[in-house]
């Protein structure tokens, strides 16, 4: 997985396919779904 953070979002891919379109989601969302998956 290959991630590149902008100032306002977060760009997220699977480094294995680059044929698929990135994921974008905003900072303050990225950052909450971080944070749940360091307390799984």
């Amino acid at each position: 997985m290959e991630v590149a953070i902008d100032e306002q979002v977060v760009h997220a891919r699977d480094s294995k396919d680059v044929t698929r379109p990135d994921f974008v989601v905003g900072r303050e969302e990225w950052s909450r779904c971080m944070g749940f998956v360091a307390d799984a």
